[in-house]
């Protein structure tokens, strides 16, 4: 990517990201980090691009690498400690219906056969929604398991 600073620039600013939390993350001074991100220094090098993916988890920086190989990139979340709780599992349920609902219009507007400029602005909503929607299955997957394995080593203990 011929300027691949502006990207850098676009993924600190939509994660309220500043320069020195990336330059503390990577291991570099602010200076160096401000001249990559300015575009004065070329070829971002790959440890600020992986501090950046574990700040953001902002997906365009593996597609960087990816190309144009069709994929679909989702990081995994990670479990926090309330992800046991049943509230938290109960929340993650509910975003989920609310995902399925608008998969639901989705699938409702294609049913016609056809896009019109009507139906853009819910495919973009969806679009950009989805990744947050796979993740949120994710997190939904790992509670569930998590909670399984403890109920398991509950019974164990008895």
């Amino acid at each position: 990517m011929e300027e691949e600073h502006i990207l850098a620039q676009e993924i600190l600013k939509r994660h309220n990201v500043s320069v020195s939390q990336l330059a503390d993350k990577v291991g570099m001074a602010d200076s160096t980090l401000y001249e990559y991100t300015g575009g004065r220094k070329k070829s971002i090098p790959i440890c600020v691009w992986r501090a950046l993916y574990s700040l953001t988890q902002d997906v365009r920086i593996p597609e960087l690498i990816i190309g144009d190989v069709e994929s679909f990139i989702v990081p995994m979340p990670k479990r926090g400690v309330e992800d046991g709780t049943e509230g938290t599992l109960k929340r993650l349920i509910d975003k989920r219906r609310k995902d399925l609902e608008c998969e639901i219009a989705i699938l409702d507007i294609l049913a016609d056969g056809r896009i019109d400029e009507d139906d853009w602005k819910a495919i973009e909503q969806y679009r950009d929604a989805h990744p947050e929607a796979v993740m949120l299955d994710a997190q939904i997957y790992h509670t569930i398991n998590g909670q399984y394995e403890d109920s398991l080593k509950k019974k164990a203990g008895r």
